[in-house]
């Protein structure tokens, strides 16, 4: 998965994680900033000063700063722009990024209504451009060697799993994350990461229902929701159960993780980035030797090239169903440089878009469509929302 041209790129909001983004991307030869646009110098400089830190050579050019987003959308020498607003802007400026001919990356959750999103995608396709959502967890090894462990059966029926998602508490009131007009609440702008997840492993959702609990200052700081997932193949339905707190205090570590119950055993998988992966089963010595095969091709070292060693693993579903006897299987995943994966899923998402512009045929590991149904589960689950 890699691209040839050098790509101009002008990113459009320049907050932490725009930074985070700049310098991620900057060692990729195809990937060029051009552009930057932030509300303040010092914001600008700090993404500007993140993309020069991590390219070297001859041809590490300072990009042009504009104040206004819609400057930089608007503005010639630009082949793609990379939306990091916040969600409440993302529809329009892509809209409008789009209109002018370039090709668009945006954040989650890409619009705050999946109407908007769906206009913006066909608008894309269109035009014969590339169009988006920064989706990264489907390009972490662990997410796809479970997606693959799932696909051949190896586990048998999935039945429940849990997600749990304790972060920091965003301690200004007035910031746009606690809005619901800017951020459209917790499950879009955060969630639609793990709805992404659960629709790859368990299929599209059937019911979806969800709460909120207001803490002390009336702020939505802890969603919860339980959705039946439903696998069209197979007609398994599988019980997901999410939650989402933003409570904890800086000097306590966040904690993120899955747990996955199925007929023959359990998965556990822990990190906002996925770096660990647990297994403990009852298998068939068929079914621990193709476990053992998708896992071996789990690279531990940060590459953004991890999926394909895991698709090019050739294998065939097994059966339990005719076995006698079961052995226990215990094994243990761990990613090195938690820091360096989370560069090598963004390198990975930007590869996976570069295609995109490059093939008209190739909707992306993570199509807009895709981008579309998360949001749809996410607003699904709000409070007072009506069922899919």
């Amino acid at each position: 998965m890699g691209c040839s041209p050098r790509y101009r790129v002008g990113i459009a909001g320049a907050g932490a994680f725009a930074a985070f983004l700049a310098q991620a991307l900057a060692p990729l030869p195809n990937f060029e900033l051009t552009a930057v646009a932030g509300r303040t110098p010092r914001k600008r400089q700090t993404v500007i000063e993140a993309y020069l830190h991590r390219r070297s050579g001859a041809d590490a050019k300072r990009p042009q700063e504009y104040e206004d987003a819609t400057q930089l959308v608007a503005a010639p020498g630009l082949d793609a722009v990379i939306l990091t607003t916040p969600p409440h802007l993302h529809a329009s400026l892509t809209a409008l990024a789009l209109k002018e001919g370039k090709h668009v990356l945006a954040e989650k959750p890409g619009a705050l209504s999946v109407e908007t999103l769906a206009e913006n995608g066909r608008l894309a396709d269109g035009r014969g451009l590339a169009l988006a959502v920064n989706l990264v967890q489907p390009f972490n090894p662990l997410v796809e060697a479970v997606r693959r462990l799932l696909e051949l059966g190896v586990f048998g029926r999935p039945w429940q799993a849990i997600l749990y998602n304790s972060a920091h508490r965003v301690p200004d009131d007035s910031h746009w994350f606690w809005s619901h007009e800017m951020s459209g609440g917790i499950f879009v702008e955060h969630g639609v990461h793990f709805f992404e997840v659960a629709r790859r492993w368990f299929g599209e959702a059937a019911t979806a229902a969800g709460d909120v609990v207001p803490d002390e200052q009336g702020r939505e700081s802890r969603v919860f929701a339980q959705v039946v997932h439903a696998d069209r193949g197979s007609q398994q339905e599988v019980v997901v159960q999410y939650y989402h707190g933003f409570t904890l205090d800086r000097d306590i570590p966040e904690s993120t993780g899955w747990t996955l119950h199925l007929a023959q055993g359990r998965l556990q998988i822990n990190g906002w980035i996925p770096t660990d992966l647990r297994v403990q089963a009852k298998f068939t010595r068929a079914q621990a030797e193709l476990c053992d095969r998708v896992l071996d091709a789990v690279p531990t070292q940060p590459t953004h090239r991890a999926l394909e060693r895991l698709t090019s693993v050739d294998a065939a579903p097994v059966s339990s169903a005719d076995a006698d006897e079961r052995i226990a299987y215990e094994r243990t995943i761990e990613l090195a440089d938690r820091q360096g994966w989370y560069e090598a899923m963004a390198q990975a998402r930007w590869l996976d878009f570069c295609r995109m512009m490059e093939e008209p045929g190739w909707r992306g590991l993570v199509s807009w469509e895709d981008a579309a149904a998360d949001l749809a589960l996410a607003i699904a689950c709000a409070p007072g929302q009506p069922r899919p």
